[in-house]
C-alpha cells in the first residue's frame, strides 16, 4: 500500500515537472517574439517579410521541443501558412502581387489557432494569438 501511495507521488511529481517545463518554454516562446519587431509594425512588404520570417525563427525553437505529435503538427501547419505569406510578401516588394495571409483550418474546417490554444499550456495562448495575426 506505501508502494503505492509513493509510485502516485511520484507520478504527480513527474507530472507537475512536465507541466512547469512546458509552460517555462512557452514562456521562452513569448519572451523571444517580444525581442522582435511585430510583422504589423513594419510599412513595407519586403520589411514584413523579414519580421514574418523572424517570428517563425524565434518560434521554431519552441517547436523542436514538443513531444505531442498532435500539437506539433499544429504548429507546423502555423509555420507553414507564415512562411507562405513572407514568401508572398517578397513576390509583392517585386511584382506588386498583393499577398494575403490564409490562416491554416483543420479538416473539420477549425482554425489551428483556436485548437492550438486548446491543445498547449495556457501561456502559449498570447504567442499563438499574435502569430495568427502576422499583419497586426
Amino acid at each position: 500500500m506505501i508502494d503505492t501511495v509513493s509510485d502516485f507521488r511520484d507520478d504527480a511529481a513527474a507530472a507537475r515537472e512536465r507541466q512547469r517545463l512546458r509552460d517555462a518554454a512557452c514562456v521562452g516562446l513569448e519572451t523571444r517574439l517580444n525581442r522582435l519587431v511585430p510583422p504589423g509594425a513594419t510599412t513595407k512588404p519586403q520589411a514584413r517579410a523579414v519580421a514574418v520570417q523572424d517570428e517563425n525563427a524565434a518560434t521554431r525553437i519552441y517547436v523542436v521541443q514538443l513531444r505531442d505529435q498532435r500539437a506539433g503538427d499544429g504548429w507546423r501547419q502555423l509555420l507553414d501558412a507564415r512562411t507562405s505569406y513572407a514568401e508572398g510578401l517578397e513576390a509583392q516588394a517585386k511584382s506588386r502581387t498583393p499577398a494575403f495571409y490564409v490562416a491554416p483550418e483543420t479538416h473539420d474546417q477549425v482554425s489551428v489557432a483556436d485548437e492550438l490554444i486548446r491543445w498547449s499550456p495556457a501561456p502559449c495562448a498570447g504567442a499563438i494569438r499574435r502569430l495568427a495575426t502576422p499583419d497586426l
